[in-house]
C-alpha cells in the first residue's frame, strides 16, 4: 500500500512536471516503466492501474494543447492574406483631400493661385501638388485626359461641363457620392455641389482621368 501510493504521488509529480515543462510529443513517448524505475512483470495490477491513470492524465493535458493550437488559427490569420490596394482610389483621395483645404478661397477669372483662381487653374494647382502635370484650360484638360463614363467615375477623376461657350469650359474634381468640388464662379469661391443638379446634369459633357 505504502509503495502504491508512493508511485501514485510520483506519477501525479511527473505529469504536472510534463505539463509545466516538456512539449506534447516527448511526453507520450514516456512508459510507465521509465517513470517509476519498474517493470511491467513486477509492477502487476498495481502498474496496470498507474498506466490508464497516466494515460488519462496525458491525454487529456495533450488533447487540450491541441484544441488550443487549433483554437489560435484563425486569430493567428486574421488579417495576414494579401489585399489589393486600389492606387487610383488611393491617390484620388489624397486630390480630394489637397482640394478640401481651399474650400472658400474666392474665385477669381484667370486666377492661378491661393490667393484666387478660376476652375481649371484650381485644378492644375491642386494636381500640380500631388506630382501631376497637366493643362491650363478646362478645354486643354479635356482633350489630354483619358476618357471617363459617368457611370464609371472614381474619386480624383475630373469632371467638365459646357458653360459660357461651347466645349468644355468648366471642371471639377469628381468627390465620390455623386458630388464635386470646383471654383465656382456663381459661387465666387471654391465650393462643393452634386451632378444631379438640373444646372450641373444639363451642362455635364463629359470626365477625364489623370491618375494611372
Amino acid at each position: 500500500m505504502k509503495r502504491y501510493t508512493r508511485e501514485i504521488t510520483l506519477v501525479l509529480l511527473v505529469a504536472v512536471f510534463t505539463t509545466l515543462f516538456m512539449p506534447a510529443a516527448p511526453a507520450q513517448a514516456f512508459s510507465l516503466s521509465d517513470l517509476t524505475g519498474t517493470s511491467s512483470q513486477n509492477s502487476g495490477g498495481s502498474s496496470s492501474l498507474l498506466n490508464i491513470l497516466l494515460a488519462l492524465l496525458l491525454g487529456k493535458v495533450l488533447g487540450t494543447s491541441n484544441n488550443s493550437s487549433t483554437d489560435m488559427s484563425p486569430a493567428l490569420g486574421s488579417g495576414t492574406g494579401s489585399k489589393t490596394v486600389d492606387n487610383t482610389g488611393t491617390k484620388g483621395a489624397q486630390l480630394i483631400q489637397t482640394a478640401q483645404k481651399y474650400m472658400g478661397v474666392p474665385y477669381v477669372w484667370g486666377g492661378d493661385t491661393p490667393d484666387g483662381w478660376d476652375c481649371s487653374g484650381y485644378t492644375q494647382y491642386v494636381m500640380k501638388e500631388n506630382g501631376i502635370t497637366i493643362p491650363r484650360t478646362a478645354a486643354e484638360q479635356y482633350n489630354t485626359g483619358t476618357p471617363v463614363n459617368k457611370s464609371d467615375l472614381k474619386i480624383g477623376d475630373l469632371v467638365f461641363f459646357t458653360t459660357y461657350k461651347p466645349g468644355a469650359s468648366h471642371v471639377g474634381f469628381y468627390m465620390g457620392d455623386g458630388n464635386f468640388i470646383h471654383a465656382s464662379s456663381a459661387a465666387k469661391q471654391v465650393t462643393i455641389n452634386s451632378l444631379s443638379e438640373t444646372y450641373y446634369d444639363e451642362h455635364y459633357i463629359g470626365a477625364r482621368r489623370y491618375i494611372q
